[in-house]
Order: C-alpha cells, then structure tokens, then sequence
C-alpha cells in the first residue's frame, strides 16, 4: 500500500518533525480501542499501544489522524507524534464537562445521510450541516431508501431546502438507485466520512462502496420501514478503487461544538437576508425593519427554520459561556489556527 492511496501528501510530509528519527513512518490511525489503536502504513497494518498523552485532552487519538511512529528492533513500533489536523468533524461531548469530542479528522468530504421515512428531520441535517461546516469539510447529503418511498422527490425538496449550495443526492444502492452519482465524491487519496442516525443505511454503503461486505449490516424493520443499528465504533477503510471511507456509530446527541461563521454557511438563506435589517444587531425576533420576520410573514421563508437558526446560535453562544475563560481562548486559538490550516490547504488544492 502506497501512503498516497491513503490520503498523504507532500504538504503533510513537510509537517513532520525529523528531529527525534531522521526516517519516521507516517501511518493513518484506522480504529481506536481503548489504550491500543489500528494504523495503516506502507508496510502494512500495525496494532499500536497508545501513550496517555494520546489518551486525553486535545491530543486524544481518533479515526483519521496521521501519526509519525518509530521503528523499534524489539517490539512494536511506538508512536512520537500526532501530525496537524487539516479538518475534522466535531461535537460538544456529552456530560457536564464543557469540551469537544473529535468524531473523524482529516476528511474532505462528508456524506451526511438521512432516510426517505418519518425518520427524517430538517432540524437533524442543520445540526449535521453545522458541524461539516465548522470543520472545513465538504457536505453531501444523502436521502437513502429511495427505492422504499412513496415521494422520494418532496423528501430531496425539503432537504435542498435546508442545505442550499449542498448536493442532496436519492440513492438506494441495494435497489441500484443513484449508486452512479457516488462515484465523483470517491476519488483515490480523498477520504470520505459517513454520518447519521443510528439504521440510515450508512454500512451498507460502506459495502457498496467496497464490493464487498466489510461492515454487518441488519435488515429493515418491517413494522416501521426503519433500519436498525449496526455499527458500533468508528473505522476507516481503504475502497478497492481508491479513496478512503470513515463509518461511524449512529449518534443519539448532537450537541453543537461550532464557531458562528459555521451557522453562517448552514444558513446562509436566512443570513441573506439578516443583511438587510434595519438594525445591525436585530435579534430577529420583535425588531421594526426585520428582513427576515418580513420573509416569514410574506411566506418566503420557514418560520421553522429561523427559529432553528435562532435556537442553534443560542446554543453555541451558551456553550462558549459555559467555558472557564482559559478554556475558551484557548478553544477560540485552536479553532483559529485549525481554520487557517484548512484555508491554507484549500488553496494548495487550487
């Protein structure tokens, strides 16, 4: 296997520091159990014990992280360090303790999916779109069971109606629906990382995507037409075509973990037109001159979703609130230089 094929490049090699082994190995960090970790590396997969200060804290070891380990003549090679993060998707993690759990990193593209049932909920997609967003990663969503609805076209018209400028793509790839579509998202070196609720379908794309069936899967309930969870850890495969996929769990909680600029993009209808309020800091909600109220009292907008717009930034402005003042500059400095470093990378891709 080629370090390529698993996403490197030459902007990642200039990130490691030779000062401790003039000939480090990069590996990709494929799953995480525990105290040990599963890397891919040119020669081959390695099972490696994770030292503490990759156990906790911002340096916490996930799926996706690039790593530079050391040759050891008698054992396992150990790893030295934890290669800058280019992207990442991120939520706040559940408990009282204020901070953020990383999901996946360095992914280009997200596929965000959904089922075409009662399962469905725009209000879920804005949260999934956020946390893309805030990560510098590329969304698609992806409306699954096409073959199973009766009206797969009102299902794409809602979702494209809360992810403007996103792809939203129908598929069902056990009945051969839009399969073809996936195949300009899984372009060789290009990780791609699946995420929604628990039955969506997401390893049975895995599946798919691999020709084969690496992942289990369960079938359809047919009391409800829903699937049942299958996956129960995060894991990143290499596709037999090329490119790269991250599965993870279905999720239960998706507490946002976000700057606002991220809530800017995921609605960027409703931003349009805040831009022209009377007041600029009108809150949307009783001001005279609202452009936005005058949308939802005219029709053009959902009342919905300006009150999720709303509800969302409240909750990551008490989210920020909620941290000691340390924490929070510290948290606004590492979220302001992993946000440079993906402006960074997006123009050495132009």
């Amino acid at each position: 296997m080629h370090l390529e094929d698993l996403g490197w490049s030459s902007s990642r090699s200039s990130t490691l520091d030779r000062s401790t082994h003039p000939d480090p190995i990069p590996a990709r960090i494929a799953r995480v159990d525990g105290a040990r970790a599963t890397a891919l590396t040119p020669h081959g997969e390695q099972v490696i014990d994770l030292p503490s200060r990759f156990r906790r804290g911002e340096h916490t070891l996930v799926v996706g992280d690039w790593v530079a380990l050391l040759p050891a003549p008698d054992g396992p090679a150990r790893i030295d360090q934890l290669l800058p993060r280019t992207t990442w998707l991120g939520r706040r993690a559940a408990g009282r303790r204020v901070r953020q759990q990383l999901l996946a990193t360095n992914v280009d593209t997200v596929f965000i999916l959904s089922s075409m049932d009662d399962d469905f909920s725009e209000r879920r997609l804005e949260r999934y779109l956020t946390v893309a967003h805030d990560g510098g990663v590329t969304p698609v969503v992806l409306l699954t069971k096409a073959g199973l609805a009766a009206e797969p076209d009102a299902f794409v018209a809602r979702a494209r109606a809360v992810a403007p400028g996103v792809d939203v793509l129908a598929i069902d790839v056990l009945a051969e629906i839009g399969g073809e579509a996936l195949a300009a998202h899984v372009l060789p070196g290009r990780t791609l990382a699946l995420v929604g609720s628990s039955g969506v379908g997401k390893s049975t794309l895995v599946n798919h995507l691999a020709g084969s069936t690496p992942m289990a899967t369960q079938h359809v309930r047919e009391r409800d037409g829903r699937g049942q969870h299958t996956t129960t850890h995060r894991q990143l495969f290499v596709l037999p075509q090329g490119g790269i996929v991250i599965d993870t769990p279905g999720l239960r909680e998706l507490s946002l973990w976000a700057r606002a600029s991220a809530l800017e993009q995921t609605f960027a209808d409703v931003e349009a037109l805040a831009r022209a309020c009377r007041f600029g800091d009108c809150t949307h909600q009783h001001e005279p001159g609202c452009a936005v109220l005058e949308a939802v009292t005219e029709g053009t907008i959902d009342p919905q979703r300006v009150e999720s717009y709303l509800s969302l930034h409240r909750e990551v402005e008490l989210t920020r609130a909620q941290m000691p003042t340390h924490q929070r500059r510290r948290a606004e400095r590492k979220q302001g230089k992993m946000y440079r470093e993906i402006q960074a990378q997006k123009r050495r891709r132009r």
